[in-house]
């Protein structure tokens, strides 16, 4: 008998979020996509954080010096979004806030001095 219940926990589905399907935690359906357009004018390689409520909660992807990227994430658009910047084996710097939409645009500057110049972002 403690088979049969196995097999009939396995074959049941609850209609909750599958814990396997690669879907970050905390994302739910109330998230909507913004694009995020990256400046890097320094020389060295960045990290691009997003953070929400304080605390850094996705790494959007690393932007080589002297280049230009664009990322594309899911947000919840009641909160706004602000970034941390890491400079490879150096300074970081963090924007502030922005409010976000659905289907938002968002900037980021980063400057070819980071920790003397302040980090940009605001809405396009």
């Amino acid at each position: 008998m403690g088979l049969m219940f196995f097999m009939v926990g396995c074959g049941t589905t609850s209609g909750g979020p599958n814990p396997f399907d690669g879907t970050p935690a905390g994302s739910n359906s109330t998230e909507d996509p913004i694009r995020i357009d990256v400046q890097n004018l320094s020389f060295n390689d960045v990290s691009v954080w997003a953070i929400r409520q304080g605390q850094r909660v996705r790494l959007l992807g690393r932007v080589t010096g002297k280049t230009d990227a664009t990322f594309t994430i899911n947000w919840n658009v009641a909160l706004p979004i602000s970034f941390s910047i890491d400079v490879v084996g150096g300074r970081s710097c963090t924007t502030v806030q922005v409010g976000v939409d659905r289907d938002a645009r968002v900037w980021i500057s980063i400057p070819s001095n980071v920790g003397a110049q302040p980090c940009q972002a605001g809405r396009r």
